[in-house]
C-alpha cells in the first residue's frame, strides 16, 4: 500500500481488505466455461454462453489494461473550513440539491465493467467466478459479497474519523485505498436498502469509476440498475450513482429458463424436526435432537485436531461476541435464542461466518410476525453462512417451509400449534400475482409466508433464505462446498 503525501504530514493507508493476485493463465472465460462443462461440473446453457461472450470481450481488453497512477488525497483539503458566515452560506446553498447531488459528467471509457442481473438461481455467481478466475495476472482483484463490502466501508470510515477528525471527509481516502488494492472489483449480490449505504456508495463509486482511479466494476444483482434503492429515502440523491453504473458498465440481463436451484439433488439429514404427531419437547424427541446434534457436531469437527468443546469470545468492533459451544475453527453451536434473540447485527454474523466452517443451531421454534426481528436476524445469519460457503445443521419444530405461521396458531412456548379449525368462509389470497412469483419464480406458498414483511427487499430476502436453506441441505453442498 502506498503512502498518502499531504503537506507536512504523511498518512499510511490501511488496506480495506486483502488483495488477491491471480496466478498467470491465458485462459479466456469461454475456454474456462467449456472446460467446466467437459469435466461435468457445469451444464451447457446457451443463455449463459451468450453472456460469456461479453465477459470475453472485457477479458481481452484487460490483457493490455494498465490503471492510472492514483493521486493521493491531501488530508487538509478533506477537513472542513470554518470561516465567518460560512455555515450560513452553506445552509443556503444546500437548501436545494447539494453539490454532491449534481450529475457528474464522465467521459466514455473504453474499459467497461459488467453489471449482470437476473433472478435467483440463474447462474450469476457462477459467471462472476468464471470471470474472476481468468482475470490477467498484472491486475490486482477482489471478489467480495456486497453486504460484507459495506460492513468494511463503515468500519474503516469509523477508524479514519477516529484517526483524524470526526468531520473529515474520509471517502476520498477510502477510494484511494480500494483503488490501490483492487483494479478489478467484483461485487456479488449488489443491492442497496439503507440510506446510509446509499449515500456512502454514491460518492465512493463516483470516485472509483472515474478514469483517474480506473477501477473496473463487475457486479451481480437481482435488480436492474434502475430498480436499485427503489422507494428508498432520499433516492433522488442516489440516481447519479445509477446513471454512472449504466455508463461505466455493460448492463446485462441473464434470463436463463433454467432455475439451478430446482435441479434435483440428494438431500442429507442435516435438518432435524419431529415426525407428525410427535411433540418437540417430548422426552423421545429431545433424545433424538441430542443424538442429531452430537452426530453432526462430530461430523463437522472430524478433521479438527482439537476435539474439545469450549466457550469463546470473538471480538467484533472492539466488543466481545460469545460463542457458547465451539471447536475452532470448524464448528460453532448456538440455540436459536442465543443466535437471534440478542441484538446482533450483520457484522456479528459475518465475523461468525468467517471464523467457523460449520454451524449447529438448535431449538428453532415456530416463527411468526410477533418475532419479526428474530426472523430478520436469522436471515442475515443465513446469508453470511451461505456467502462464506458454510455448513449448517439444525433442530427445529418443523421443516423450514412450515415454520412460519400466524401468531394465533401458536401455543405457549412456540414449539407447538393449535389444531387447525375449519375454514369459516371468505376468499383466501392466492398470491398468484405476487412479484415473488411472477418476477422471481418463487413458489406461491413462499410468497404467502413472505407477506409478513412490508418492505419488498425484506420479502425477497426471506424468500431467498428459504431457497438457500434447501440448497444447503443437499449432499452436493455439504460435501463439495466446504473443504475440511
Amino acid at each position: 500500500m502506498r503512502s498518502f503525501a499531504r503537506n507536512s504530514r504523511i498518512i499510511t493507508g490501511r488496506r480495506l481488505f486483502s488483495v488477491s493476485i491471480p496466478k498467470w493463465n491465458n485462459v479466456t472465460p469461454i475456454e474456462e466455461y467449456d472446460k467446466q462443462i467437459k469435466s461435468g461440473r457445469l451444464r451447457d446453457d446457451p443463455y449463459q454462453r451468450k453472456i460469456i461472450s461479453n465477459l470475453s470481450l472485457l477479458h481481452e481488453k484487460l490483457l493490455d489494461y494498465h490503471p492510472p497512477e492514483i493521486q493521493a488525497p491531501v488530508i487538509e483539503s478533506l477537513e472542513p473550513k470554518f470561516e465567518v458566515g460560512s455555515i450560513f452560506r452553506s445552509f443556503l446553498s444546500n437548501r436545494g440539491k447539494s453539490r454532491q447531488d449534481q450529475p457528474i459528467q464522465f467521459a466514455e471509457n473504453e474499459i467497461k465493467g459488467i453489471y449482470l442481473y437476473g433472478d435467483v438461481g440463474c447462474g450469476k455467481t457462477m459467471l462472476m467466478d468464471l470471470f474472476y478466475n481468468t482475470i490477467p495476472k498484472h491486475l490486482p482483484k477482489k471478489r467480495i459479497h456486497f453486504h460484507q463490502f459495506m460492513q468494511h466501508l463503515h468500519k474503516r470510515s469509523h477508524q479514519l474519523k477516529l484517526q483524524y477528525r470526526e468531520d473529515t471527509d474520509v471517502i476520498p481516502i477510502l477510494a484511494n485505498e480500494i483503488a490501490s488494492d483492487s483494479t478489478i472489483l467484483c461485487f456479488d449480490e449488489f443491492q442497496v436498502t439503507d440510506v446510509a449505504d446509499a449515500m456512502l456508495l454514491r460518492r465512493l463509486l463516483m470516485i472509483l469509476l472515474n478514469p483517474d482511479h480506473g477501477v473496473v466494476l463487475f457486479a451481480t444483482s437481482n435488480r436492474a440498475p434502475d430498480d436499485l434503492y427503489l422507494n428508498g429515502i432520499q433516492r433522488v440523491s442516489f440516481i447519479p450513482c445509477i446513471q454512472l453504473i449504466k455508463l461505466q458498465c455493460r448492463v446485462i440481463y441473464l434470463n436463463s429458463p433454467i432455475d439451478y436451484r430446482k435441479i434435483p439433488r440428494p438431500l442429507s439429514s442435516n435438518y432435524y424436526f419431529p415426525k407428525p404427531g410427535v411433540k418437540y419437547l417430548s422426552p423421545v424427541n429431545q433424545a433424538n435432537c441430542e443424538k442429531h446434534i452430537e452426530n453432526w457436531y462430530d461430523y463437522f469437527n472430524r478433521k479438527n485436531d482439537d476435539k474439545d468443546k469450549k466457550s469463546l469470545d470473538l471480538q467484533v468492533w472492539g466488543r466481545p461476541l460469545n460463542v457458547p459451544i465451539c471447536s475452532p475453527p470448524t464448528v460453532a453451536q448456538f440455540t436459536f435464542k442465543q443466535l437471534c434473540g440478542n441484538k446482533l447485527a450483520a457484522g456479528d454474523y459475518l465475523t461468525l461466518a468467517q471464523s467457523f466452517k460449520s454451524f449447529i443451531v438448535t431449538d428453532i421454534p415456530y416463527l411468526s410476525i410477533n418475532v419479526r426481528d428474530e426472523v430478520r436476524r436469522f436471515i442475515t445469519f443465513l446469508d453470511a453462512v451461505y456467502d462464506n460457503h458454510g455448513n449448517l445443521a439444525v433442530t427445529a419444530a418443523a421443516p423450514f417451509k412450515d415454520l412460519f405461521v400466524e401468531p394465533e396458531d401458536l401455543k405457549q412456548g412456540n414449539f407447538q400449534l393449535y389444531k387447525k379449525q375449519q375454514d369459516k368462509g371468505g376468499v383466501e389470497e392466492t398470491f398468484e400475482d405476487d412479484e415473488l412469483v411472477l418476477k422471481h419464480g418463487f413458489d406461491k406458498s413462499i410468497a404467502k409466508k413472505a407477506s409478513m414483511f412490508v418492505n419488498d427487499e425484506e420479502k425477497f430476502a426471506f424468500a431467498r433464505a428459504l431457497s438457500r436453506l434447501s440448497q444447503m441441505s443437499t449432499t452436493d453442498w455439504i460435501e463439495a462446498e466446504r473443504d475440511y
